[in-house]
């Protein structure tokens, strides 16, 4: 049983076949702009994920540049200690969100800096601080930063 927008009958069954109905309705009248949406979705889903602006949310240099304080990274130890232990900004970014992804700064494994991030990584999810964000402000202990 296919759905009719100009039926009355169709109308008002559920939220769900509602938009279905709304969207039948809009393609019928307007073709051109349906078209352009069907393209504009086309482009945005044939982009690959690195590439899309969405993601990461901002890179570190951006970040740096827009923020006058790193207290409003929503992972702000993290990204403070990769930062000042002299890793770039963008890599310290994508290791402060939890990514394990260390080969961004060398490939060679006894390279120190590559080290101590490990070893800050490594810290911090022994603490569990990617598990859940604080949602409230909490007492945090100078003296137990990893370095």
């Amino acid at each position: 049983m296919a759905l009719d927008y100009r039926n009355p009958n169709d109308w008002g069954k559920s939220p769900l076949t509602d938009r279905a109905l709304r969207l039948e309705q809009f393609k019928a009248e307007n073709p051109e702009q349906w078209s352009a949406i069907i393209e504009a979705d086309i482009q945005a889903l044939s982009k690959p994920i690195f590439e899309s602006e969405d993601y990461p949310p901002f890179t570190g240099t951006e970040f740096l540049a827009t923020h006058s304080s790193i207290d409003d990274h929503p992972y702000s130890a993290a990204f403070g200690q990769f930062l000042g232990n002299g890793i770039d900004a963008d890599i310290a970014n994508i290791l402060a969100f939890g990514s394990n992804r260390f080969d961004l700064i060398s490939e060679d494994l006894d390279d120190p800096v590559r080290q101590l991030a490990t070893r800050i990584y490594s810290r911090f999810e022994e603490m569990g601080y990617w598990d859940e964000l604080p949602q409230e402000p909490i007492n945090i202990d100078y003296n137990n930063i990893p370095y």
